[in-house]
Formats: structure tokens, C-alpha cells, sequence
């Protein structure tokens, strides 16, 4: 760890860019280092027929610039382009945020990108000039949102997100649950605008485990308590372009997109992957009790828990969704359902009322309850 390092983690609450893979045109770069980047070794990503190398074994033959305790992958690349039926050559930039060493956290932005700019050209493996790199097309970007959880509450929501998750037949589509409770769904390699991919995980628990040396580096791992993460993918320049509502796909126009429009990435795609609740019909009951609003009220929590197959917390904000106008009466159904569901109704530990779900469901940005 750096002597120096105190608390320099600050939470960022919005949404954030934290990787993405620049492309500028190798006519506009000039290689300084050929014992990381040369022309001679160069990667054919498309030809005229078509046939396409997957970005997984290209960023595995790729070359790195190291940094201290991290490293940003670069390549040269050739696709050929069917407009001007004609191979054009690139220097690829995976760059991530960890760049921005002690301002990590604070993801790729229009207010730091001439720093990371510079800190790249500071290396001499390449030189392009700030313009030429700012009208880079980019695609393959993450778009992240770090929030506070504990790990109890966390795994609570994932466990909850896996039973509502759009289910696929398909080979690297659909849902995936981890035993440490992160999870995924689909893949970086199959992510299409229709299944995107999007992953929640214990960011605390990779920096500890998975990627310790930087983190123990730049930061003190121990005021990362709680920390998770939620992060989603736009694969291709069309997805950024229509998602964004931007003309051209470069690095500019993707750095002028504000926090909110950052942040629509990731709800459209906790959305596109969950199931819509279904309609929900009170059956009767000729069960007898001594109240008629408590039997009331037991029979539509026990019907939503039991035919419905709803969790407590979910029949609970559908039902005072119709007390909006009345806040106190709001106040006075809430603490009845709960009194008479704990009582009477709830069996077990995975019955515990979970109010917290309802406030991390909300912050994901899950739109259908």
C-alpha cells in the first residue's frame, strides 16, 4: 500500500463509464515502441468474406503498457470495410478506469479523459494527437453504478433477481447465480441489444480476492465495506448510437452523455432482462376470523405469497400503492400487513420481512414493480 493512502475512497452514487475499447486509425498514430506495438504483428478482425475473429482471443494476443500494479491492453487491428471495399488498419485502446489510480472510483469522464490521454502518450509506445484520439470510434463500453449493501441484503436481492430472470435455452444466455451471490446475465461475447449483458457483484470481495494488488495499493481495502456494484455493456456502435442518441460512435460524443443517460443504460438493461409481475387476482376464501379487514387483509397477503408466488416485500408495495393519496392510513396498513404476516403467516427464516429489497430493487433502476 502507498504510505500516503488514507481514506481516499469516495462513493460515487451515479452512473459512471469504467471501461471501453478506443479504435483510432492507425494513419492518424505513429508507433514509438515497436517492441510492444508493430505493424508486422497485426490482427485481422474481418475480411471481404465476412469471418470475424472473437474479441476474447484478440485482447488474450494483445500486448501491454505497464503501469504501477496494472496494466492497459493495446493492439493493432485490421477489418476491412464494406464501403470502401478496403482493409483499414487500427490501434485498439482497452482502457479502464483503473488509470485513473487513486480517482478509480470516479470512472472515465470529459473532466479526466486529457489526463488518461496524456498518461498514455507519457509511455512513448504511440503518439496521436489529443483531437484524433477524441474522434476515435469506441465500442465494447461498461457502464457502472457502485452503491452500499451489506452482503446479507445483497444476496437476498440476487436470489430474488434469479427467480424473475428472463430464462433462456440458449447456450451463454440468460441468468447466472454465484455462490458468493453475484450474478449475471448473458455474456460479455453474446451480449445483443435484445439480451444484454449485466452483472450485480461484491466489489468489496474482488478487491480483496481478485485484483488485491491494486487495490491494496492505491487504496485501503477496508473502507470498502459493503461495497457492490452493478454493471452493464453496450457491445457495438450501433447499441451505443441508438441507446445515446448520438450521431457518430466516437469518444467524444460518448464522454458528453450526462450521468442520466449513463445511468438509462443500466435500467434498460435490469429491465430487458427481468420478467414483467403478473396480474394479480384475489381468490376468496371462506376462512372465518373475528375482523373483517384483518381477514381481509390475511387472505390478500396469503393469496400473493401462495398463488401468486410473490415475496412478502413485493405484496406489500403493490397493495400501498393504493394508499398513495393517504399517508396515514399508508403508515396504518403497512404495520398491519406486517404485524399479520409475521404472526400469522410467515414460516421460517427466508419468510423474514425484507424491507431493504424494495429500497435495492428501487436503486437498480427495476422499473415493474
Amino acid at each position: 500500500m502507498k504510505t500516503n493512502v488514507n481514506n481516499n475512497f469516495k462513493l460515487i452514487e451515479h452512473a459512471t463509464i469504467d471501461s471501453l475499447k478506443i479504435r483510432c486509425l492507425l494513419s492518424k498514430v505513429t508507433i514509438l515502441d515497436t517492441s510492444i506495438l508493430d505493424e508486422k504483428t497485426k490482427y485481422i478482425i474481418s475480411d471481404s468474406t465476412g469471418e470475424i475473429i472473437e474479441e476474447t482471443k484478440i485482447k488474450h494476443l494483445s500486448k501491454e503498457i505497464k503501469f504501477q500494479h496494472y496494466s492497459i491492453k493495446v493492439a493493432i487491428v485490421s477489418q476491412y470495410d464494406f464501403t470502401l471495399k478496403a482493409n483499414l488498419d487500427y490501434l485498439e485502446i482497452y482502457l479502464h478506469s483503473k488509470i485513473l489510480e487513486e480517482n478509480y472510483f470516479q470512472g472515465i469522464t470529459i473532466s479526466n479523459i486529457e489526463a488518461i490521454y496524456q498518461k498514455l502518450i507519457d509511455t512513448k509506445v504511440f503518439q496521436i494527437s489529443f483531437e484524433d484520439f477524441l474522434t476515435s470510434k469506441v465500442n465494447d463500453v461498461d457502464v457502472k453504478k457502485d452503491f452500499l449493501c451489506s452482503n446479507e441484503h445483497f444476496k437476498d436481492l440476487t436470489t430474488y433477481l434469479k427467480k424473475i430472470a428472463i430464462s433462456s435455452n440458449r447456450r451463454n444466455k440468460g441468468c447466472h447465480k454465484y455462490e458468493n451471490g453475484n450474478i449475471e446475465f448473458n455474456t460479455r461475447q453474446t451480449s445483443t441489444s435484445a439480451s444484454p449483458f449485466l452483472k450485480l457483484y461484491n466489489k468489496e470481495l474482488e478487491a480483496i480476492e481478485r485484483k488485491s494488488e491494486f487495490f491494496d495499493y492505491y487504496f485501503n481495502v477496508n473502507h470498502f465495506r459493503n461495497l457492490k456494484r452493478i454493471e452493464a455493456t453496450l457491445k457495438t456502435s450501433k447499441d451505443l448510437k441508438t441507446s445515446l442518441n448520438i450521431s457518430e460512435a466516437t469518444l467524444l460524443n460518448l464522454l458528453k452523455c450526462d450521468t442520466s443517460q449513463l445511468n438509462e443504460i443500466i435500467v434498460k438493461a435490469v429491465n430487458t432482462n427481468l420478467k414483467e409481475i403478473e396480474a394479480i387476482k384475489i381468490k376468496k376464501s371462506s376462512k372465518i376470523r373475528s375482523n373483517n379487514l384483518d381477514k381481509m387483509i390475511y387472505l390478500h397477503i396469503t393469496n400473493m405469497i401462495d398463488n401468486q408466488k410473490l415475496f412478502f416485500e413485493d405484496a406489500l408495495k403493490v397493495t400501498l400503492e393504493h394508499f398513495e393519496n393517504d399517508k396515514q392510513n399508508k403508515y396504518r396498513m403497512k404495520q398491519k400487513m406486517i404485524k399479520i404476516y409475521s404472526e400469522e403467516i410467515a414460516t421460517g427464516t427466508n419468510k423474514k420481512v425484507n424491507l431493504k429489497r424494495i429500497e435495492l430493487l428501487s436503486l437498480i433502476g427495476w422499473e415493474k414493480v
